[in-house]
């Protein structure tokens, strides 16, 4: 597992107070292997970016997002982009258009952020389906504003280690740290022989193969 976080924006955005312990929570609890965290000046856009992809071309998904099975981003959001602190390395905006993820060892990320899995109308699809799953199996998100909690990393690990699948791990940690104004979502894939509806945590029950051409996406959103 891998956890990115900024709470420190440098006037970019509004400072943050609770995305380190939020997403620690997830790092800390969940059974698996830690491999990586990043925060703050830290955690840098690119690592969830393909090489030679975008503008600058300097992905290095391969060694972080890519290279675990579970990442959570706690952070800023938006519709198209998830927003970082530190723009030395690249612009601070790891950009839909810049990620392909999957291709690697990636099933499950979590967009911990603001609106950027907003349905309208249907665009998701061309903004996180088509463009980014290359074997990637869940995005876990908000369709609405979120809130900064602390909580919601340690509560998604408990479910997943009890059981649970992801989506309705993520459902479930959702509900018990937002308010009825929080709309949670999830983007999944289907591909030729893989079925994600039912994953869950690795050795917790039944994980899908990758879907590798993703040739089905669902989305569902609900009220916190």
């Amino acid at each position: 597992m891998g956890i990115e976080w900024v709470n420190d924006y440098h006037s970019a955005a509004g400072n943050l107070s609770n995305n380190d312990d939020n997403a620690r929570g997830l790092y800390n609890r969940l059974h698996g292997v830690r491999q990586f965290e990043y925060g703050d000046d830290l955690a840098w856009d690119r690592d969830f970016e393909q090489s030679g992809v975008g503008s600058p071309p300097a992905g290095t998904d391969q060694l972080y997002a890519d290279d675990v099975d579970i990442v959570f981003f706690s952070g800023h959001g938006s519709r198209a982009s998830l927003a970082f602190g530190n723009k030395s390395f690249d612009d601070g905006l790891a950009r839909n258009t810049e990620m392909r993820l999957g291709d690697g060892d990636l099933e499950w990320i979590v967009f911990d952020g603001c609106q950027a899995l907003a349905w309208d109308n249907g665009a998701i699809w061309n903004r996180w389906g088509w463009p980014v799953f290359s074997g990637l199996h869940f995005i876990l998100g908000f369709s609405t504003n979120c809130y900064d909690r602390k909580d919601r990393g340690e509560k998604l690990a408990d479910r997943l280690n009890a059981g649970w699948t992801v989506r309705d791990a993520w459902i479930r940690a959702c509900v018990e740290s937002e308010g009825a104004d929080v709309k949670w979502a999830y983007l999944r894939a289907n591909g030729d022989g893989a079925d994600t509806f039912s994953d869950h945590w690795w050795g917790k029950g039944s994980v899908s193969n990758d879907p590798r051409p993703a040739t089905q996406f669902f989305y569902l959103d609900g009220t916190c």
